[in-house]
């Protein structure tokens, strides 16, 4: 066998080798870059999972939330017939905050609401919550910072949108 023919046959060989050493490593990388690829797709796919499932319990409040809303015959919202009525005085009116910021608006800065029927004995009653029941009562708490109590008020909507009230019922707490 001539010389340059051996020399060709072990570089060949030594090619041949290093091609084989470098394929090993590729395979053996790829291998982890797949597995690191399956378990970072896993994570991802758990995590739309989740997604899902917590928009799917976002939906399912905002459905019990207006179903809670509406089930509550006394309150405006609860009530179309309530809601009509007023909505015929003025459709563009937000009558819930409307009517409840009247009310409000009666607490006086200093001295008694004019609307409760008790003067405050450690310090001035207000007016602090209230919730409209129809399209004519509404229940209200008042306090002092001490001494609180409830009532039943009446309201009146009049064309021009002022509102009238009068007390109905009221019970002072001790």
């Amino acid at each position: 066998m001539k010389k340059w023919q051996l020399y060709l046959i072990v570089f060949l060989a030594i090619i041949s080798g290093f091609f084989i050493y470098n394929s090993y490593h590729l395979i053996q990388e790829n291998a982890a870059l797949k597995q690191e690829l399956k378990e970072t797709n896993v994570g991802y796919d758990n995590n739309i999972q989740y997604a899902i499932k917590l928009e799917d319990s976002i939906g399912n409040f905002q459905k019990q939330i207006k179903a809670l809303q509406t089930a509550d015959r006394f309150s405006l919202d609860g009530n179309p017939k309530a809601r009509n009525y007023l909505n015929n005085i003025d459709d563009q009116t937000n009558w819930q905050t409307y009517i409840l910021s009247e009310l409000m608006k009666t607490n006086r800065p200093k001295g008694n609401n004019p609307l409760v029927p008790f003067d405050g004995m450690a310090g001035s009653m207000k007016i602090t919550q209230a919730k409209i029941l129809n399209n004519r009562w509404i229940i209200a708490r008042f306090s002092d910072g001490t001494y609180s109590g409830e009532m039943l008020l009446r309201y009146d909507v009049n064309p021009d949108k002022s509102i009238n009230f009068k007390v109905l019922d009221q019970t002072l707490f001790s």
